[in-house]
């Protein structure tokens, strides 16, 4: 197998992260994971190459035969 250089990996620190808070309802969870989720995917999008997005964007035109 050869060598592949990995990606650095972006770390935030847990204190710019959203933190679940004890107690409240349902909906103010959901909205607390929703924007973990959104910081989390933004680091994803963050670390992606221009030749990956260019992949996934021609990927996405390709039209799909279900």
């Amino acid at each position: 197998m050869p060598h592949t250089n990995k990606k650095k990996k972006k770390i935030v620190p847990p204190e710019d992260m959203v933190q679940f808070k004890w107690g409240g309802r349902t909906q103010e969870w959901e909205e607390e994971a929703d924007q973990i989720m959104h910081v989390l995917q933004d680091q994803i999008d963050d670390s992606e190459t221009a030749e990956e997005k260019k992949k996934k964007i021609e990927y996405a035109k390709q039209k799909q035969y279900w």
